[in-house]
């Protein structure tokens, strides 16, 4: 199958996501508003759960799936194989290009850059540590530079802590609007030593004119704290340019 020719979102995927309700449903009604230019990125893949989503939302867009650990990139390149417009590359995202180690817990979907053996991580996370592994890191903006991406119109960020500093390696991206719509993970107590939480990340974007579109906690402790959840956020122009107004007209093109 030819990149070049590859069809639109079929609409039926689209209300099956649409309906399925969550962090991806509201990405799947914003999809809706895309220009349909530049990017897709899944930062954090892991087995590709979301990636098999943010497919079907963009099939007619490049799509690349940032991982990593070497065992679930070799997972995803097989499971992703049948879909054309997508490239698996086995690296992290982060605030600095070059290398750095990276742990990797005996879940592997709780890896992260950061330890958890602080009296408050170790309190409220259920992973272990069980390795550490050398991995290749780079800024989000030089990353874009590399690929030739100048625009993002989804992005996903599911990187065990690592969110802050992702963002902070996409200044240049998010200064100038470049992402559109962007779907992350936030942690409201500390599940990892020193990790910023949901209102810091909310600061930064902010700071760059991003607006909160939607919030979803997930799990709560057994007393009813929240711990953690998702967070959808739009840029300012997404906002002003393509998404209705809050009245739900549609926006007016500009001249």
């Amino acid at each position: 199958m030819n990149v070049d020719t590859i069809p639109p979102p079929k609409n039926r995927h689209l209300k099956q996501i649409i309906d399925k309700g969550g962090p991806i449903g509201a990405v799947a009604r914003l999809s809706q508003y895309s220009d349909r230019s530049g990017a897709v990125l899944d930062i954090g893949v892991n087995r590709g759960t979301m990636a098999l989503y943010l497919c079907r939302l963009f099939s007619d867009l490049p799509i690349h799936l940032i991982e990593p650990i070497p065992a679930q990139c070799d997972h995803v390149t097989t499971r992703f194989a049948r879909f054309p417009m997508v490239r698996v590359h086995q690296l992290a995202l982060s605030n600095e290009t070059g290398t750095r180690e990276f742990l990797v817990a005996d879940h592997l979907g709780s890896s992260s850059f950061f330890t958890n053996t602080g009296p408050e991580a170790a309190l409220h996370s259920d992973h272990r540590m069980r390795e550490q592994i050398t991995v290749k890191t780079a800024r989000l903006d030089d990353w874009c530079a590399d690929q030739q991406i100048s625009h993002i119109s989804a992005m996903k960020i599911d990187a065990q802590g690592s969110e802050y500093n992702i963002l902070q390696g996409a200044e240049h991206m998010l200064g100038k609007q470049g992402i559109d719509i962007l779907m992350l993970e936030w942690f409201a107590t500390p599940h990892y030593d020193g990790v910023p939480l949901l209102d810091e990340l909310w600061g930064l974007l902010r700071g760059h004119g991003y607006s909160l579109y939607d919030l979803f906690p997930s799990r709560r402790f057994r007393n009813g704290q929240l711990r953690f959840g998702d967070a959808v956020f739009v840029s300012g122009r997404f906002l002003k340019t393509r998404l209705p107004d809050p009245r739900g007209n549609p926006r007016l093109p500009v001249s």
